[in-house]
């Protein structure tokens, strides 16, 4: 059975949707549902823009259940891959920034906004906040945890494994102390992903 849909092509690659992303309509609302839609897509898209942008070959994006994939060239060197990787939050934060002039603008000059409209934005200004500091999170395979990873290594050249291993500790002790905030923060989905 097929699990994935094409839904068009991006830089020549084919952008996928799994059928378990359609889990989040059972979760949230269906506004919640389009915004994290939207909110990954751009992510992902900034990831295999900066890479194609970089030289290297992407071979796909994919939605899926709570995370997105943008499928790249792994074998970039770090002082390729960091600016890649940095892309996903920045579109998030760059995102949430339109969003949040858009809303001001319409409220400035006294535009009425339709409270279905109202509610969507503010979801979509939330979901890219969101999405910006969660992604930062130094937690491997997060773009935090991939950004810290790639600072050492290139800081630590000679030292590749010990860059690794650091990383990797960092990302361990982030990793329990968002389990113990999700724990008592009664987050499911937190826990879940922790």
């Amino acid at each position: 059975m097929k699990t994935t849909f094409k839904l068009f092509n991006f830089l020549g690659a084919p952008v996928e949707i799994s059928l378990w992303f359609f889990l989040l309509f059972l979760m949230t609302s269906v506004s919640t549902t389009i915004g994290i839609f939207l909110s990954v897509l751009i992510h992902e898209m900034a990831h295999a823009y900066i890479a194609h942008r970089r030289g290297w070959k992407v071979f796909g994006i994919k939605l899926d259940f709570l995370f997105g994939t943008a499928k790249l060239d792994m074998s970039m060197p770090e002082k390729d891959s960091i600016p890649v990787v940095v892309a996903g939050p920045l579109s998030n934060l760059i995102f949430a920034i339109f969003v949040f002039i858009l809303i001001d603008f319409f409220y400035m000059f006294g535009f009425y906004l339709d409270p279905v409209i109202s509610q969507f934005l503010n979801t979509l200004l939330f979901i890219n906040i969101i999405l910006f500091i969660f992604n930062l999170l130094p937690i491997y395979p997060l773009d935090g945890g991939r950004i810290v990873r790639d600072f050492l290594v290139l800081k630590m050249r000679n030292q590749r494994q010990m860059a690794i291993r650091i990383s990797s500790i960092i990302s361990l002790i982030f990793s329990i102390l968002l389990l113990i905030y999700s724990i008592f923060s009664v987050s499911i989905l937190l826990i879940f992903f922790s």
